[in-house]
């Protein structure tokens, strides 16, 4: 025979208690032990076993007590122990679902009065009948005359017998039940076999009644301790929710992406461009912001960085622009960013800035991290940005840095709610309400584990100095874990990945600068003028810049000249390359432009109508020799720009799934206030305001200790991956895309 205080097999049978291996042999070989006439009794000590809560209720005439315990196993045995204090009998009747009476019931027993003082009642498995769920047990004398001043303590504990099968390699209960010496402390087995023993031991929480419910609320008056604390919590909520509410319509405004007003409507190669302000003091900048994009194979204008209708680069601000150029720029090497240092608030810190191709979904990151302003930093306005390698963009301390100033912006459920990502579909509103879920949640699962009797002879776990963490207190933080975090993650889960809904862009709002009210000759001249110089920007396309402006009509007939022997270059270049594509796109939309604009020209701003006429011939001529050259080149090549659909990224649910989000976030709230309601009815006004001091204490270690450990856990987690932050706005952008294209020529 062995013993063992800790089991050496699976612990998949929620062996808590001692271990006995009982074998018999003959020589060497075994004798083997199966469905014996009687059983044989086996005892194992529970030297760690919990301290079983004690019930003292006092037994008023003609009274009924009832008690109740939750069935989730119908293997185990629940021992129902009463003790009377005095010489009477008691009848014990059973019923599950819904509490016991003379004409509802399945099992009934007496208990009559012992010199032991406390009697047990064995509901056993087959008792249950395989019925879960919260089962009932009434109470009353039995042949006996009541006198003032009887009372019942009740006690409840569970247990369970199990052995060891070594085919199955698993715990098993057939052929062995629960005995009727059966103890807190000792657990009496009767086995018809033998092989490995081992018995289960599982405590209930701190017992409340909920048949007993208008009977805690009643005593409101005398204890109004969780009452007033429960409305603080929702006074203040209500008051954050209608900031929030607000917020997140101020907030609404400054979401949406920009269309620069600067971009050429014939342009059509895009590009996406997040610029990121820093989260520092006055990192925000008042003064007006241009940028420049330098590529491999040209640059781009100087375009500035506005909105009308939003503010643009506030502190912690990502600001996102759609820049179109003519053509593609090549690789990029390097950005120009430049203010003009004016308006209250002028010092500027650009913490980065990441650009992404449309059309072939490349992306540029521009590690900035500088200050241009002329008080601070280096004490400049201009600053050039070079593209950062992928060594750079990849490195422990960018992806770090990344991840933990959004981590505490989105991740941290508390400290989002000031200041969340401007881009993220999880509202202000919708935070404030799962943090206060989350805390209704936490007080009351903190509020059914307080104070609960502790075992000192719990295993220790780990210890430091004085510190010990015991397997009970480990027990009861992943049973709190698990009544807690699941619904409130699915919960933020559900608001994080419902899909965002953009609003339509007016399309009145939007006035292109090249569509002038007046036709007049100097428009024309500027206009073939500035096609030429963007031309010339590419040393691809051959084409000399002008050296002087054009002056007058006859200027006009020359310039044209130029662009049509671009046409007969572009005649002679490879089919579908890009830059031949979206140049010949640029250079249709400009000559339609044109010939629309010499249509509507007046007569005498020529020299005679015949100059007119040639004009506007040449000009259609050319035009439908670009729309050839368009036509030739676009058959191997894609229609325009596409934006990317990452399969798994960007998993969004119906907007419907809201609705989902708020009913269960408001159940979750309504169970947790019942709840934390009737247990601290239950405790009394002392042991409530006990209660509420730990309840603090446990309040600020999930706030600021806890929840910013999770968020530096998991920004080192991702660093040390090294996957970097990737922001997508698809639907967005095909939106913008689609208002540009509206609009061009």
């Amino acid at each position: 025979m062995a013993t063992y205080s800790v089991s050496p097999l699976s612990m998949s049978g929620n062996i808590t208690g001692m271990l006995c291996s009982l074998s018999l042999s003959s020589g060497s070989s075994e004798i083997r032990l199966a469905n014996l006439s009687k059983s044989i009794s086996i005892y194992l000590p529970r030297a760690n076993a919990s301290v079983v809560a004690n019930i003292t209720i006092g037994l008023q005439d003609k009274s009924t007590v009832i008690s109740s315990f939750n069935v989730s196993d119908t293997n185990q045995t629940v021992i129902f122990g009463v003790e009377l204090n005095s010489n009477l009998s008691l009848r014990l009747l059973l019923a599950p679902g819904f509490p016991p009476n003379e004409s509802y019931y399945t099992h009934r027993t007496v208990l009559n009065y012992t010199s032991e003082g406390i009697n047990h009642w064995f509901v056993t498995p087959e008792m249950f009948q395989q019925t879960t769920g919260v089962w009932y047990i009434s109470v009353n004398l039995f042949n006996s005359t009541w006198r003032p001043g009887l009372s019942l303590d009740i006690t409840i504990f569970t247990t369970k017998c199990m052995y060891w099968d070594t085919k199955e390699l698993s715990w098993m209960i057939d052929g062995c039940m629960v005995g009727e010496w059966t103890r807190p402390n000792l657990t009496h087995c009767l086995c018809n076999h033998l092989t490995m023993f081992g018995s289960s031991f599982f405590v209930t929480p701190n017992f409340v009644d909920v048949s007993l419910t208008a009977q805690y609320f009643a005593t409101v008056s005398q204890n109004y301790v969780v009452v007033v604390l429960l409305s603080c919590f929702f006074a203040l909520y209500l008051m954050t929710a209608f900031w929030a509410f607000y917020a997140d319509r101020r907030a609404q405004t400054r979401r949406k992406m920009t269309l620069l007003e600067d971009t050429h409507p014939c342009a059509q190669y895009n590009y996406l461009l997040s610029v990121q302000t820093g989260s520092r003091k006055a990192a925000g900048t008042s003064a007006n912001v241009t940028v420049k994009l330098i590529g491999l194979e040209t640059e781009s204008e100087t375009h500035h960085l506005s909105d009308r209708e939003k503010p643009v680069f506030e502190r912690g601000a990502d600001d996102m622009f759609l820049l179109a150029t003519p053509f593609p720029l090549g690789d990029l090497r390097s950005i120009r960013l430049q203010h003009d240092n004016t308006g209250g608030h002028p010092s500027w810190y650009v913490d980065k800035v990441v650009i992404q191709d449309l059309q072939t979904h490349q992306v540029w990151h521009f590690l900035c991290s500088s200050w241009l302003s002329s008080e601070r930093g280096e004490g400049t306005l201009k600053k050039n940005f070079h593209a950062a390698q992928n060594n750079e963009i990849a490195s422990f301390r960018n992806i770090f840095q990344t991840r933990t100033s959004s981590g505490f912006r989105d991740e941290h459920i508390w400290v989002s709610v000031v200041d969340p990502p401007a881009r993220s579909p999880f509202t202000r509103l919708q935070r404030v309400s799962c943090c206060m879920s989350l805390l209704l949640c936490t007080m009351a699962i903190n509020i059914a584990f307080w104070n609960m009797a502790h075992d000192e002879k719990s295993p220790v776990i780990f210890s430091i100095g004085s510190f010990k963490l015991t397997w009970e207190q480990i027990m009861v933080g992943v049973e709190s874990a698990l009544l807690m975090f699941p619904i409130n993650i699915l919960i933020i889960t559900i608001f994080r990945s419902i899909k965002p809904r953009f609003l339509q862009p007016d399309d009145n709002d939007y006035t292109p600068d090249l569509k002038p009210m007046a036709i007049t000759m100097p428009t024309i001249l500027k206009e073939t003028e500035d096609l030429l110089n963007v031309l010339s920007r590419s040393k691809r396309n051959q084409v000399t810049a002008l050296t002087e402006g054009l002056e007058s009509a006859s200027d006009i007939s020359p310039a044209l000249d130029r662009v049509h022997d671009l046409i007969q270059l572009m005649q002679g270049e490879s089919d579908g390359e890009s830059h031949w594509v979206y140049c010949g796109r640029y250079l249709q939309s400009c000559l339609s432009h044109l010939c629309m604009y010499l249509e509507r020209l007046e007569e005498k701003a020529f020299p005679s109508p015949m100059d007119q006429q040639q004009t506007l011939g040449k000009a259609n001529l050319l035009l439908s020799k670009a729309q050839m050259v368009l036509t030739s080149h676009t058959s191997f090549c894609p229609a325009g720009p596409t934006i990317p659909k990452k399969r798994g990224s960007n998993f969004w649910l119906p907007w419907w799934f809201a609705f989902l989000g708020w009913f269960l976030l408001l159940s979750i709230s309504a169970i947790s206030t019942y709840f934390t309601l009737i247990y601290g009815f239950k405790y009394g006004k002392e042991k409530s305001i006990q209660w509420v001091i730990s309840l603090g204490l446990s309040l600020f270690q999930s706030i600021f200790i806890l929840q910013p450990l999770k968020v530096i856990g998991m920004a080192i987690f991702f660093a040390l991956l090294l996957k970097p932050v990737v922001l997508e706005e698809n639907e967005e952008i095909e939106l913008l895309l689609r208002r540009k294209s509206s609009h061009t020529f």
